[in-house]
């Protein structure tokens, strides 16, 4: 199922509205297909070095062909002025050149409302995740929580309502899509906590090394109602560039039945993540787990550990 962005990667816009089994998950129950350094792109207005560059397209194509968890890192540029876009700007190393007002927030909306504009509330569920910062004061950090929350106010998802499942949340909250997770101290209620994301703590090691790691983390325990990852990303020499995973993610994550490697996991991270299947294979994989957890309502959602082929 392994597909490059050069063979045009289908377009996933309404993936989850079409898997039904959802309903009976809640959102941090999900599998769900997340990018690494979401906002450093290869249509970046400031294209960096080879080894900030993580995906193909900006994150509003990654939302429209079926990613549903951003990994948002954010600088902030005092010197610009309080009601300019580049006040708030997405970087790795260095900035990207994308803003969280314009490449997030004005694109994420601009997402839901062409989903919408065929006539029915949108089923699908965005987290964006902002990890990291760079460069702020809890001045800052009030600001741009305050310009999340007033653009987004009515499509926020509350954390207050994470231990509904998507049955419930859709039938009394319909039009509310967005998750903000937010990796530091907040004023706001209705933010989450910022995604718990796993990984092994260095970049540069081999691929062996990596899925040993995931294999640890497909045994731990996780909390209820708190957003998990996996970071299944690593760099290569000579240059420190993203690694293109794409067969090992086809290999490691297809899902087959309840018993697939898939099924120890919720959000998945990826570079080059257009490159591969994961998305598909995160759509059939929620299926299982949502008609296990109404087959089987008192049973973990992570059925024992079956390894895969390291190779």
């Amino acid at each position: 199922m392994s597909q490059t962005l050069q063979n045009h990667p289908p377009i996933h816009m309404k993936w989850m509205a079409e898997t039904p089994e959802l309903q009976h998950l809640r959102i941090d129950e999900l599998i769900l297909p997340g990018t690494h350094n979401s906002g450093s792109d290869k249509q970046s207005p400031n294209l960096g070095l080879p080894q900030e560059i993580a995906q193909d397209v900006s994150p509003h194509e990654q939302l429209r062909h079926g990613i549903r968890v951003l990994d948002l890192r954010v600088a902030f540029y005092k010197n610009q002025p309080a009601d300019s876009p580049r006040r708030f700007q997405l970087y790795h190393l260095t900035s990207s050149g994308r803003t969280v007002a314009v490449d997030i927030v004005q694109k994420v909306k601009a997402f839901f409302q062409e989903l919408e504009s065929q006539g029915a509330p949108a089923q699908e569920i965005v987290i964006l995740d902002f990890h990291q910062f760079d460069g702020f004061t809890d001045e800052a950090h009030a600001e741009l929580q305050g310009l999340l929350f007033d653009e987004m106010e009515q499509r926020l998802i509350s954390y207050q309502l994470s231990d509904l499942t998507l049955s419930s949340f859709w039938a009394d909250y319909p039009g509310r899509n967005v998750v903000i997770a937010y990796n530091h101290s907040s004023v706001r209620d209705e933010f989450w906590d910022g995604v718990l994301q796993r990984w092994p703590g260095e970049n540069l090691f081999n691929t062996n090394t990596l899925k040993a790691f995931i294999d640890s983390v497909a045994q731990e325990e996780k909390t209820p109602c708190r957003l998990t990852a996996v970071q299944c990303a690593k760099y290569s020499l000579p240059f420190h560039a993203a690694t293109d995973l794409s067969h090992k993610v086809d290999q490691w994550f297809a899902s087959v039945d309840e018993w697939s490697y898939i099924q120890n996991f919720y959000i998945i991270n990826t570079d080059w993540s257009l490159r591969h299947s994961l998305i598909a294979q995160c759509q059939h994989a929620n299926r299982i787990r949502g008609q296990r957890a109404l087959t089987h309502p008192q049973e973990p959602l992570q059925p024992a550990l079956r390894h895969l082929n390291n190779g």
